[in-house]
């Protein structure tokens, strides 16, 4: 019979399968690193017990990190691959439990699941990497004890593949098209979506990136994103988009790179590195880390979020004109 461990292993490889993967930054095209293990090699290498090497905890950290990013679905992904990390710490000891209490080792390791989950989400996302992980193992040790204390092998009212495959809860918190109006400033949404765009272009044509803006939307115009999803659309904007038959909108983080060194975003937020480093060590520091080899890196909507930076949905065409008429009001009042 299989039990939750099992369950938790088949949905790691059916997500991740047998190809490479990033456990840095989650998108190897986006990873400095260029060779990726497969998950099975990343697996055999990652120590999370007692003997605890500093690659093992970097690797837990960046997975961490990634199963705080995202959309619900990509956290679900990686949160599960968490879980599975810490399996091979689990069995032995939980069998052992089992022989001595006279129990069934399935009971037992969903309690010990149910635990780390449990530490999981009522730990709030600023805790130490470390500290996390101490305390996920400590909680499912814990819950096992008092499983067996208790004296009964009825434990989980739920099917463990029911539990497995809904191991989070969390309301996907993904930007709505709907919220990008502001009405107290502009009382037509039509009005407001075009001027949204045209500061846009006209911000990046005196930031001299026009050009790379320009690639995007011509990278957008021949139905190429580069595995990025359509942004959703109001059924307004449905209307503007039937003109040329496509979905053109795009949101401005597409525009930035995904990540950014962690120098970069201590100064972003007004702090230098040092102090960056002794924040993270304290479970203080107010964005996520990801290891990439010995470099930490931080993912730019997490900053955008953390600055207040709104990830707003804009149309190429606003962008450009904003960006001609910025050009144009230069030449007149060039000397």
């Amino acid at each position: 019979m299989r039990d939750i461990f099992a369950l938790i292993t088949e949905r790691v490889l059916r997500d991740f399968g047998g190809e490479p993967i990033c456990a840095h930054v989650g998108d190897i095209h986006a990873c400095a690193i260029k060779n990726h293990p497969t998950y099975w090699s990343l697996r055999d290498r990652v120590r999370l017990g007692r003997s605890r090497s500093v690659g093992s905890l970097r690797t837990w950290e960046s997975v961490g990190s990634l199963a705080r990013e995202g959309d619900q679905p990509e956290r679900e992904k990686w949160l599960i691959m968490l879980l599975d990390l810490l399996t091979p710490h689990f069995g032995g000891w939980s069998k052992e439990l089992a022989r001595k209490w006279n129990y069934e080792v399935s009971d037992i390791r969903s309690a010990m699941v149910e635990g780390a989950l449990e530490a999981w989400f009522s730990h709030v996302e600023s805790t130490p990497s470390r500290k996390l992980l101490d305390t996920m193992m400590a909680r499912a040790f814990a819950r096992a004890r008092s499983l067996v204390d208790a004296g009964s092998s009825e434990t989980c009212a739920e099917d463990v593949s029911q539990f497995a495959t809904d191991v989070t809860e969390e309301e996907d918190s993904t930007l709505r098209a709907s919220s990008i109006i502001d009405a107290t400033i502009v009382l037509d949404p039509d009005a407001d979506e075009r001027i949204r765009g045209e500061r846009t272009g006209a911000l990046l044509k005196r930031m001299g990136v026009m050009e790379h803006a320009m690639t995007l939307h011509g990278r957008i115009r021949s139905g190429s994103r580069n595995g990025k999803e359509t942004p959703a659309i109001t059924p307004k904007q449905t209307g503007r988009s039937w003109v040329d038959g496509m979905n053109l909108y795009y949101r401005f983080s597409e525009l930035l790179p995904e990540h950014i060194s962690f120098s970069d975003a201590a100064n972003s937020i007004g702090i230098s590195e040092s102090q960056a480093s002794r924040m993270a060590r304290k479970g203080t520091l107010p964005f996520r880390v990801f290891w990439v080899g010995n470099t930490r890196v931080v993912s730019v909507k997490s900053l955008m979020t953390i600055l207040g930076i709104q990830d707003s949905i804009v149309h190429p065409d606003d962008v450009e004109n904003g960006a001609a008429h910025c050009d144009g009001q230069r030449r007149e009042t060039a000397p």
